[in-house]
């Protein structure tokens, strides 16, 4: 049996993990109050929800979530691989392939906010 030994990135990536975690906890906290507990935003239609989303504050609360939920949950499957993959080239592709699937996905939330900007 091989042994893995660990790398820098893989610290970084641990920290960076429970660093989005309470990141999340804050911006799905403040989410779930702008969404529920202020009077203006009880009219969920689209045109309610396209008032609200030209609030820069809701735009930043809505794009750290998203980008925290990105990063938390795309390194969460990369650990999950990591367990069952030793190869480090093969490593290095997932994290590369899970990479250009974050920030795709990462440029197509925030393309899609910039709409309800204006």
């Amino acid at each position: 049996m091989t042994q893995v030994t660990p790398q820098p990135q893989g610290v970084w990536a641990w920290i960076w993990q429970r660093i989005t975690a309470v990141l999340l906890v804050f911006f799905l906290g403040a989410h779930l109050f702008v969404l529920h507990y202020v009077p203006e935003n009880l009219n969920i239609n689209f045109l309610g929800v396209a008032a609200r989303f030209k609030s820069v504050l809701y735009i930043v609360i809505d794009s750290g979530l998203l980008a925290t939920a990105l990063y938390h949950g795309l390194n969460g499957v990369r650990n999950v691989l990591f367990d069952f993959i030793v190869d480090e080239g093969q490593r290095r592709a997932i994290t590369l392939v899970l990479l250009v699937v974050g920030l795709a996905f990462l440029i197509w939330g925030a393309y899609a906010l910039t709409f309800f900007i204006k």
